[in-house]
């Protein structure tokens, strides 16, 4: 009897109605420059096509699911990262994009000894609309090199913003995910950064300083959808972070932090309604090569 060899990486991407998007998405995975991994694509019984387009494709690392019933964002999540194989993992939205280098850079970051101890690494991201236009080439809230858990939150609060980046930005081992809750959309606007802080319990944050993936602005993202929701979910989001004492965050932090989070809900707001645009007006997203 073979045993199957354990891939290096588990890529996962939760999918619901990514019909525009879903090659591209699907191809920069494909296109890495690290092949060890093993690609999940959860499909949340979408109505687009979605799922033909991803059944298309015929690479042997590619495994398909399809739920029965729409199981919404967070129960789809948390399946795409129930059967991972891999020592490591990485969630993709299926709009978002990996630059071809980012798996390769981000697991050598990993195996550095001298990083023992690390949890999570992130990298930079670069900001895209439905297109595929590069809006923002990088978005840099924090410099490269290991942080402590600690100064991370503190610094996320007072900029009153996400500065670890989306889940495409980031790498876990799969051995904490027995180790988390999972993730949690009680607020639902954060809960990348939920895991994020449950994932940061158990080691530091390493940041890669180049842009290795694109997160795309789009009226079909979930971002998009609860983008207005954003100011009061993130509020929610720093007294949660607060009330934890080990993370050593002050009166002043919550302050600073309540200012600049109205100031960048109102950009962002502003971003999702400029650029993401209607269906309408879309042409077709050409493949990732």
């Amino acid at each position: 009897m073979m045993i199957q060899r354990r891939p290096l990486v588990s890529v996962t991407i939760p999918m619901y109605n990514n019909a525009p998007f879903i090659a591209e998405t699907i191809e920069s995975v494909l296109s890495q420059t690290l092949a060890d991994f093993e690609l999940l694509i959860y499909d949340d019984h979408s109505t687009d096509g979605s799922w033909d387009i991803a059944a298309s494709f015929t690479d042997q690392r590619i495994r398909l699911f399809r739920n029965h019933e729409n199981l919404g964002p967070e129960r789809n999540w948390n399946r795409a990262i129930s059967e991972v194989k891999g020592k490591y993992v990485k969630l993709v939205c299926g709009d978002d994009i990996l630059y071809p280098e980012c798996l390769e850079k981000q697991v050598s970051a990993f195996e550095d000894p001298s990083n023992s101890g690390v949890s999570l690494v992130s990298c930079q991201r670069t900001i895209i609309d439905p297109e595929g236009k590069v809006l923002i080439r990088k978005v840099n809230f924090v410099d490269g090199g290991r942080k402590e858990p600690v100064d991370v939150i503190r610094k996320m609060i007072r900029m009153g913003t996400n500065i670890i980046g989306e889940p495409v930005c980031g790498l876990y081992p799969a051995e904490l995910i027995a180790k988390t809750g999972g993730y949690s959309a009680v607020v639902p606007y954060t809960i990348d950064l939920d895991f994020w802080m449950q994932i940061l319990k158990h080691g530091d944050l390493f940041v890669i300083d180049e842009p290795l993936c694109a997160f795309r602005i789009s009226d079909l993202s979930w971002s998009s959808r609860i983008g207005d929701m954003r100011y009061q979910q993130f509020l929610e989001f720093m007294e949660h972070a607060a009330a934890d004492e080990s993370h050593e965050v002050t009166d002043l932090d919550l302050f600073i932090g309540r200012i600049n989070c109205a100031v960048q809900s109102m950009t962002s707001l502003m971003g999702f309604k400029l650029f993401a645009g209607s269906a309408s007006d879309r042409k077709k997203v050409p493949v990732f090569s």
